[in-house]
Order: structure tokens, then sequence, then C-alpha cells
């Protein structure tokens, strides 16, 4: 778009340099008349490629959008296993609570509750950072099911052409049988019988006259 922009003003910039002692009246109407055409076909140009751009940012941010809900959805359940994990943890602390006011009295019990209290609270870290990396692969897979999905499309529309192709010479390609001439036949008559005509017959079997033989072997179409 930057080399139309450059394009779409040298004319302008040559045009002006121009010296009216260099040329005629007429001659300048006439480079003027081109410059204009010139000028104009620039600018529809232009205008496509701005068309484009902003057909092609439409597409842009609808894939984005699809993310961002796509991104939307893990998150909410990131956030919802969060919090009954944090509902948990928040019972679990008041049964500390509950003990530690218990064991007042003794030191030791006291150490005892703190040292449980440290661990929980490390798992939930060591659960959290498990949970991050669940995530982290979960985006992986959704990358690599679009790649695979994009691959499916693409051999999809291939087997349909074959399909399409094995369909049009399977029309093309009537079904034939061997037909054993006997006494009394013409090429004709077996064409009648098998509802067709001598000169297709003719042709299926390479023959270049109607004579035929009794005990010769041809072939005819199948009903």
């Amino acid at each position: 778009m930057k080399n139309k922009l450059i394009f779409f003003l040298l004319p302008i910039v040559f045009f002006s340099s121009c010296s009216p002692l260099k040329s005629s009246a007429r001659e300048s109407k006439h480079q003027m008349e081109l410059t204009l055409q010139e000028m104009r076909t620039n600018v529809d140009d232009l205008k496509h490629d701005i068309h484009c751009f902003k057909t092609e940012m439409e597409i842009l941010e609808g894939k984005i959008k699809h993310h961002e809900n796509t991104l939307c959805q893990l998150k909410q359940g990131y956030v919802e296993k969060q919090e009954e994990r944090w509902e948990g943890m928040f019972k679990e602390m008041q049964e500390i609570k509950k003990k530690l006011a218990q064991v007042e009295q003794g030191r030791s019990n006291e150490i005892k509750d703190i040292k449980q209290l440290s661990s929980h609270a490390n798992e939930t870290t060591f659960s959290l950072t498990q949970f991050k990396d669940k995530i982290e692969e979960l985006e992986k897979q959704f990358s690599l099911h679009s790649r695979k999905y994009d691959e499916m499309l693409k051999l999809k529309g291939t087997l349909e052409t074959l399909s399409l192709n094995l369909q049009k010479e399977a029309n093309d390609s009537p079904l034939v049988k061997i037909y054993k001439v006997r006494a009394g036949d013409s090429l004709e008559k077996i064409a009648k019988a098998h509802q067709t005509n001598s000169q297709y017959l003719k042709k299926i079997n390479q023959l270049d006259k109607d004579l035929i033989q009794v005990g010769q072997e041809i072939k005819v179409p199948t009903k």
C-alpha cells in the first residue's frame, strides 16, 4: 500500500515540476487528463486494498474472539476448581483452629498443628503448579487439534474429489457381459434383445461389418 501511495504522488510531483515553456496548452491539458486518470485508478486500487484489509481484520478479530472465548472457559473452570479447593482449605483451617484451641496448653501439640498447616499450604502450592501445567498442556492440545482439523478438512476434500472421479468413471463405463452367437442370430436381433442397437455392438466389439458366426462370443450390455 505504501508503494501505491508513492506511485500515486509521483505524477503530481512530476506534473508540478514541468515548465509551461516546454509544452503547449493542449499537451498540458492532455498530460493533466492522463495524470487525473492515473490518480483515479490509484485511488480505486487503494480503496480496494483498504476494503481487503478491513475484511482480513474482521476475520482475524473473529478468530481472536473465538480463542478468547475458549480461554475464558478454561479460566472459568480453573477458577471454579480453585474456589472448591479454597473452600476445602477453609474447612481444614477451621478444623486446625479448633485443634489449636484444644491443645493451647501443650506446646508440642501447637508445633504439630503448625507443621500440619504448613504441609497443607505446600500441597496447595504444588497443586496450583500442577493445574497451571495442565492448562498450558490443554492450550497446546487445542492448537494441535486445530491443525489436525485443518488437515482432516483437506483430506475430506481430496476423498470427495476421488469419489466423484470414481463415480464418473463408473457412469462412463457401462457393464457388459459375453453372449455366444446361436443359429439364426443376427447382430440386429441380438441388439434388440439387449435393448441397444447394432452400431453400439459393433463399437464395443470392434467389428467392421454386421457379419457374425455361430459360436462367436461378443460383448453385450447388461439390462
